[in-house]
């Protein structure tokens, strides 16, 4: 039986692969059901990454009917609200909703494999497998372990003693719903897609989503102490109090709780050594900034990758972890650097002006195509 920790998009994308080979497969999440939380706003499906993954899960036809159509639409501002940029997006890379993509490949699986409201609290390897501690109480047991779970992995320090190291930078969530009615100026300064406004260290970027809403964040930059500290809308204002109106009366309008999402990395190349039946994929193996705009698609070519592995040499899962492992951290470390370097340019002190150059540039090389 192979354990997956995290039904996030990730988990069930290899799990339904390997389920459909027929090899043994359960996924603990902690949720306790598929929608009992905001899973995030769009991500766009790449090239090289998520699309490849889609189409070798068969999954891919599927996927794209959830396609905002010009959703990957892109507009630059100041800090006044003056447009620096803007690109109305050719189709290359798609978007979609993040908790639609996942209902996609949640419900791919037959009912029973994914254990909602199955908390891991600890693991223990015993022998070649592993015994885990479930918030219940209970205990479950396994002879191969993947962590799917994310940035703060239970399953991360049986491999490395390497952790997420903190930005310094804090999104903070926003949300406007039925937005063309209640807050139309918040429409007209997010545009058709995604909306990109940095400066001096500060950042507000905002996302059209279906069903008429804008999803936004506000980053700032605060101790990591302060990081997960509860934020009114007043206080976050006052971060870009010396911003256009726009954004500030932007700030003050978003409805529903302010949930502050710190930025932490691992930093670029930290991998481990391939050891025994256990390894990570997506943000437990590799957590970066969305600065990159690879999260969710790197995660699933790890879930593919790892799933061929596994098909590939199912008697010996160690050498198939291995195969694996060695395969994601080469394709990786390019997006790690990308990720860092690009999010260094968008909170700059002399922000947007490297981001911005950057991005004229790749416009440039659209057109010429």
């Amino acid at each position: 039986m192979i354990t997956i920790i995290g039904a996030g998009v990730a988990g069930p994308l290899l799990a339904y692969m390997l389920h459909r080979q027929g090899i043994a497969v359960c996924i603990l999440e902690a949720d306790a059901s598929l929608d009992s939380r905001h899973q995030g706003g769009m991500l766009n499906l790449n090239e090289g990454t998520g699309k490849p993954a889609l189409r070798a899960a068969g999954l891919y036809e599927a996927a794209m009917a959830l396609v905002l159509e010009g959703a990957d639409a892109t507009l630059m501002r100041d800090k006044q609200g003056h447009v620096l940029y803007q690109d109305d997006g050719d189709g290359s890379r798609p978007e979609v909703d993040r908790g639609a993509l996942r209902k996609l490949v949640v419900e791919a699986l037959p009912e029973g494999i994914i254990r909602w409201n199955s908390r891991v609290t600890s693991i223990e390897p015993k022998g070649t497998g592993f015994h885990l501690k479930l918030g219940d109480g209970s205990t479950h047991i396994c002879d191969a372990l993947v962590g799917a779970d994310g940035a703060w992995s239970k399953v991360r320090p049986l491999l490395t003693a390497q952790k997420p190291l903190y930005s310094g930078i804090t999104f903070v969530e926003l949300r406007y719903p039925n937005v063309s009615q209640q807050y139309p100026a918040v429409k007209a300064l997010s545009g058709k897609g995604s909306l990109f406004a940095l400066s001096e260290g500060r950042g507000i970027m905002a996302h059209c989503e279906p069903g008429d809403e804008v999803s936004a964040y506000a980053a700032i930059p605060v101790p990591e102490a302060q990081s997960r500290r509860t934020f009114t809308l007043d206080v976050l204002a006052e971060h870009f109090r010396d911003w256009g109106e726009c954004y500030r009366e932007m700030l003050v309008q978003s409805e529903g709780p302010l949930v502050a999402r710190p930025i932490y990395v691992l930093p670029t190349g930290a991998f481990w050594e391939a050891e025994g039946n256990v390894t990570l994929i997506g943000d437990a193996a590799h957590v970066m900034s969305p600065f990159a705009g690879e999260g969710v698609n790197l995660a699933m070519a790890d879930a593919v990758d790892l799933a061929h592995a596994i098909i590939s040499q199912p008697s010996s899962l160690a050498d198939a972890f291995k195969v694996y492992q060695e395969a994601m951290a080469a394709r990786t470390v390019r997006f790690q650097q990308e990720s860092a370097a690009n999010f260094a340019m968008g909170f700059a002190a002399d922000a947007p002006r490297e981001l911005l150059a950057l991005f004229t540039g790749l416009g440039a090389q659209d057109e010429g195509q």
